[in-house]
């Protein structure tokens, strides 16, 4: 374990776990929102509870930016250090998440069994050629059978992006920062717009991917957010801690009656973007939940030397556990399953199985492997 008296963040280190298993947590709701369900309670489970846990991604990027802007040393050296770590880790488990399905087949299992383990693969194969050729692909696309790798392309190209971006943030310019997150904020709306106005909205077509707010839009919002927010607000705790419930239930709010009403309607194969819509990453209402959340678990207070040892290993292990988490929630939900438990204890069951295999997983590599253990955990 780390050393809990060593310069930590503690209650970084807390967010970093609830926002691993709010990940883990998703993952584990989407078979009740991938296809219809024979149960409509189901159904309402998956929208209802999968719609907490949205936030778990921007607040990967809020801590992002919260510990690397401004960028200490050069370039260089950031992209030498930061980036084989992301790149190569994915690499391996890609293959890893595109060997299983052949896996299946090749021990005899049926292929349903892949629809359960990926449920937005439309049509699955336990063909090895299948497996290969999208293991080729990895250096440029992902699909459904590594559905949570999209975030480290999006992370390396945010990466790529903070050594730009650190140049300007080290100016301290607070009206420059505060004009940045308010046209931020307006691009969060353009999702929406397109849908209620015209998908040609502000100069976007066929031909065209950059609109007026493309360059203020996406996740470096909420890196520069991140770094705003670390030193916190002079409010009392009490004040801070209501605010952040505010914000966080508005969005949810939002985020569930939007999301729920949507798939009521259509399902993902028949309309992927819509039904997304209320859920994506930057949206305003998933901008609400993610800062409210952030601002109070900016207020928690860990004392404890055993707890904050458990969470700064906890941290070490998480990007291991966010690379493997996917590969291993289809064999547990195979496992749980049969039990016929209530759904909302079948999620929580699978997400604390997922993380702790993940977490033991992580940890054993570490221990039995430290050479190797930044190649193939992080």
């Amino acid at each position: 374990m780390n050393n809990p008296t060593s310069n930590r963040i503690v209650w970084v280190d807390l967010l970093r776990l609830i926002a691993i298993l709010m990940v883990i947590a998703s993952h584990c709701t989407d078979m009740y929102n991938a296809a219809p369900q024979d149960d409509p309670l189901g159904g309402f489970w998956g929208s209802f509870i999968g719609s907490f846990f949205r936030p778990s991604v921007p607040l990967f990027a809020m801590m992002t930016g919260l510990l690397l802007l401004p960028m200490k040393g050069t370039a260089s050296e950031f992209y030498r250090k930061r980036i084989p770590r992301v790149v190569i880790p994915m690499v391996v488990w890609s293959v890893v998440n595109y060997l299983i399905p052949w896996v299946t087949g090749f021990i005899g299992m049926d292929k349903s069994v892949i629809s359960v383990m990926f449920p937005y693969v439309a049509e699955p194969s336990q063909e090895l050629g299948e497996a290969l050729s999208n293991i080729a692909m990895i250096p440029f696309t992902f699909n459904f059978y590594t559905t949570h790798m999209w975030y480290l392309y999006m992370l390396v190209g945010l990466y790529l992006f903070i050594p730009f971006f650190s140049a300007w943030v080290e100016k301290r310019d607070q009206t420059l920062s505060r004009t940045y997150i308010i046209m931020w904020g307006a691009s969060l709306l353009l999702p929406y717009l397109s849908i209620a106005i015209s998908p040609l909205i502000f100069g976007v077509c066929h031909w065209n991917a950059f609109g007026t707010l493309h360059y203020f839009a996406g996740f470096t919002g909420y890196l520069l957010l991140g770094h705003l927010m670390a030193k916190g607000n002079p409010l009392p705790t009490r004040k801070i801690v209501a605010v952040g419930t505010m914000l966080y239930f508005a969005g949810y709010i939002i985020t569930y009656v939007g999301f729920s009403t949507i798939a009521a309607e259509y399902t993902y194969a028949e309309a992927p973007e819509l039904t997304q819509l209320f859920w994506q990453f930057c949206s305003p209402n998933v901008a609400l939940m993610a800062l409210g959340l952030f601002m109070i678990v900016q207020r928690i207070k860990i004392t404890s030397p055993k707890v904050q040892a458990l969470l700064a290993n906890t941290t070490k292990c998480s990007f291991g556990t966010y690379l493997m988490h996917y590969a291993i929630i289809g064999p547990v939900i195979l496992t749980v399953l049969p039990l016929k438990l209530p759904t909302p204890l079948s999620i929580a069951c699978c997400t604390a199985l997922v993380f702790g295999i993940c977490w033991a997983l992580t940890a054993l590599i570490y221990k039995v492997a430290p050479r190797w253990a930044k190649y193939i955990v992080g």
